[in-house]
């Protein structure tokens, strides 16, 4: 009797063994899912910023060249433009 418990009781933990390897291979796969996401979504934000940095950077020239009668205009399209990048760059 007590060899049959036995060996029922670790025919059991190893069928449960198999299972919980099939959950950690399905947690794996989820995970390497999320971490691709992630950088996609990582990727997407740094690209966003480095535009937002380009169009005030080039603002900010177009301020450097602007003359008196326009550069209250260009001002203002530099403000916008650095207020976008702030905005880019802000923790999330």
């Amino acid at each position: 009797m007590l060899t049959l418990t036995r060996n029922s009781y670790q025919a059991k933990a190893e069928s449960q063994f198999i299972e919980m390897q099939s959950q950690l291979w399905t947690l794996a796969a989820r995970g390497k899912r999320a971490v691709e996401a992630a950088q996609a979504e990582g990727e997407r934000v740094l690209v966003a910023a480095q535009s937002k940095h380009d169009a005030a950077l080039h603002r900010f020239e177009l301020l450097k060249l602007a003359g008196d009668d326009s550069w209250d205009a260009v001002k203002t399209d530099f403000e916008t433009a650095w207020t976008e990048l702030r905005h880019a760059l802000a923790p999330r």
